[in-house]
């Protein structure tokens, strides 16, 4: 089912609660303060599939562990890897070949950057990670054709920012994971994600996530999609200081949508629970949003 032109604050508490109920089989509720809007969209456009919106590889969780390549994190020059294709300048580490890498351990102030050719596919494994970036991005994709992140069976990963951010190239970095490409996160394991003065994830192309277990914290959008925001499934408790899920591109009227194909969602946000520039569809989800603070 797709949701389709311009809802009004005034009326959205007891639309959402109806067309959620409506679109799975699933007990679902909606928590909204009177005046807010919890969903938001514009422009009508024509309903979508899954098929079009995940590939298999969005949806892998597989990996083999001995043809990947280990990235042991540590503080003041220590971590390690055994290929060329990473170096280790401090506490930033540099991923700038295509392949799978098994990130572990912890960076108190340090940096994950994917700087790869724009052809070149980038497989993250999160196995237990912990990283703090004060005034920066803890994953930076700087560039590659795509970059998945894989969240490890059992693993409990931790990335934040804590200060106010600052430029460290040509790049407006203003989340805790931030991709100028396309980007999917997946997996069995959990992610927590603390944002203090910014986004949570961005994506300046595309942001996928099929499936995974989230806890998000910001200051700013929790989940935010230039292109897109494509949801196959997942656990999502999000609290933000502006939109939980945004889609944006104010450079493209065409683009800037938000596809949920299922999930479970706990949604808590001073602006919108969901907001999509161009078009929103909700396929089945389970969502309490408690939104406009």
């Amino acid at each position: 089912m797709s949701y389709k032109g311009k809802m009004l604050s005034v009326v959205l508490p007891i639309v959402l609660a109806f067309l959620l109920t409506g679109c799975s089989g699933k007990s679902q509720s909606s928590s909204l303060n009177e005046g807010s809007t919890g969903v938001q969209l514009s422009m009508s456009v024509e309903s979508v599939s899954s098929d079009e919106m995940f590939t298999d590889r969005d949806k892998e969780v597989g990996y083999d562990e001995s043809t990947a390549v280990v990235i042991q994190l540590a503080d003041n020059d220590t971590a390690a890897s055994d290929t060329e294709n990473v170096t280790v300048t401090g506490n930033q580490i540099t991923i700038t070949g295509e392949g799978t890498y098994i990130l572990q351990g912890e960076l108190s102030e340090g940096q994950v950057i994917v700087d790869a050719s724009d052809t070149d596919k980038v497989r993250l494994i999160f196995n237990s990670v912990n990283i703090s970036c004060a005034a920066s991005a803890a994953i930076y994709v700087k560039q590659a054709d795509k970059v998945f992140i894989t969240l490890a069976p059992d693993s409990n990963n931790v990335l934040a920012n804590t200060e106010a951010f600052v430029n460290i190239d040509d790049n407006n970095i203003d989340s805790v994971i931030f991709s100028k490409d396309d980007l999917t996160l997946n997996g069995s394991g959990r992610l927590t994600v603390k944002s203090a003065y910014g986004h949570g994830i961005v994506s300046k192309d595309d942001l996928v996530i099929t499936s995974g277990v989230y806890n998000i914290t910001s200051q700013s959008h929790g989940l935010n999609g230039k292109d897109s925001v494509r949801i196959a499934g997942g656990d999502f408790t999000i609290t933000s200081g502006k939109d939980c899920i945004h889609a944006e591109n104010k450079d493209d009227t065409n683009s800037g949508f938000v596809y949920i194909y299922s999930g479970d969602f706990t949604l808590k946000s001073d602006g919108d629970g969901v907001s999509a520039a161009y078009s929103l569809q909700i396929d089945g989800a389970n969502m309490i949003i408690e939104a406009g603070g």
